[in-house]
Formats: structure tokens, sequence, C-alpha cells
């Protein structure tokens, strides 16, 4: 009996929840968030592999699952989602602090502080309209063109409307540096990340980008940007 509940006592300190406040990512391809714990409850919204958000501190167990409650989700400020499909990560992948501006950006490899600096960059981070660059059309906040958009997985109905949307241009980045980056031994900084937005899946080796990322950090609290 003794070796029974010593077992139990191990196994709820292997399954006990994160602290609140701890970074959590989407380890599926399409993860539904609810407006409650639970198979029946209304799905919100649908978090992207990738995508990170805080932990809230409330878990529940329902039909098979425990559930974690998550913060600013797709615009939702609590929502519940299954914990098998959420993975404890690095907090700057979840936290805006250090940002140079006011904007929320999609979560997920590359900080919300370098995506500032990189929205700044190219287009003072507004929906900047298309315009031809180097052959072919950058579009939005990104200055994103269509192949890039194809590369981050055509997400928002289309490459202008995405390239339009705040969260989507910004969630295309995200993607876009979690396809490539490590494939192409890219250094997984701000500096990687952004000579690689410029140049291309392999462009952080390419010494045309160094000029772009020297760029970056003229903006305003960008000179250190991690």
């Amino acid at each position: 009996m003794l070796k029974i509940v010593l077992l139990a006592q191990l196994v709820a300190l292997a399954t006990a929840a994160p602290a609140s406040g701890t970074c959590m990512c989407v380890n599926t391809a399409a993860l539904h968030v609810r407006d409650q714990a639970g198979l029946s409850s209304n799905v919100v919204a649908t978090a992207s592999s990738g995508e990170c958000y805080k932990f809230n501190g409330g878990v529940i167990t329902k039909d098979g699952y425990t559930w974690y409650e998550l913060q600013n989700v797709h615009g939702h400020s609590r929502v519940w989602a299954a914990s098998n499909y959420l993975t404890v990560s690095p907090a700057s992948h979840c936290g805006s602090s250090g940002s140079t501006g006011s904007h929320s950006f999609a979560t997920g490899v590359v900080s919300q502080h370098c995506l500032e600096c990189i929205c700044q960059q190219e287009s003072g981070c507004t929906n900047k309209p298309c315009a031809d660059d180097v052959g072919s059309l950058s579009c939005g906040y990104f200055q994103i063109k269509h192949d890039y958009w194809l590369d981050c997985g055509s997400i928002g109905g289309s490459w202008k409307a995405c390239a339009a949307d705040l969260h989507c241009a910004s969630q295309c980045v995200q993607n876009y540096m979690k396809r490539w980056a490590s494939h192409y031994n890219c250094p997984l900084t701000c500096e990687g990340y952004s000579r690689e937005h410029n140049g291309g899946p392999n462009g952080c080796h390419h010494s045309s980008t160094l000029g772009y990322w020297t760029q970056v950090k003229t903006h305003s609290g960008c000179a250190h940007v991690q």
C-alpha cells in the first residue's frame, strides 16, 4: 500500500502544472482553444504550431484531458486548451518586454522586440501598400513577397490579405523562420532572422544582407535587440 501511495505522489508531481506566467507553445498543427474547459465548450480560436502564450494558472481535468488556461490568444483574454498539445518554452517566446513599440505580434521563435525592429525597418510598422521591389511586389507591414508567403504556409486566406494584417503577417514571419533558420544553420538571433527575412532562406550567410541588419539596428530601441 505504501508503494502505491508513493507512486501516486510521484505521478502527481510529474504532471504538476507549471507556474502561472510560464510560456507555453503549441506543439501540434492546429489547436482549438475554447471559452471554457471541456470538449463541449465553444471553440473561439485555432492556434498554430509554434504560437506561444502565457499560462494563466487555471487547471481543470475534464473529458479525458487536463486543460490549461491561457492569456491573450487571438484577441481573447482568457481561453482554455488541452495541455497535451502545449510545451513549456523560454519566456522570450511569449513576453513583449523590451519591445520598442506598442504593437502586439504573433508569438514564436522570433522575439517581440526583434519583430518590432524588422517591422519598423520594412514599413515604419504600418500597412504599407504593395510596391515593386527587385522585380516583384512586396506588401504590408513586413513587405512580404508572394514566394515568402507560400513558404510560411499560405496562411490568412490570401497573400495580400495576410500581409495587410499585422497578426497574420507576423505569424508568417514566425513560420518562415521556424522553417528555414535551423535548416540553413542561421543564428537563432535577431541578426540571423533579420538577414534571412531580407535575403531569403539562406540570407543569413549572404554578405549582401549585412547592410540590412545595420539599418534594422538604427531604429529606436533596436541597437541591442536580441
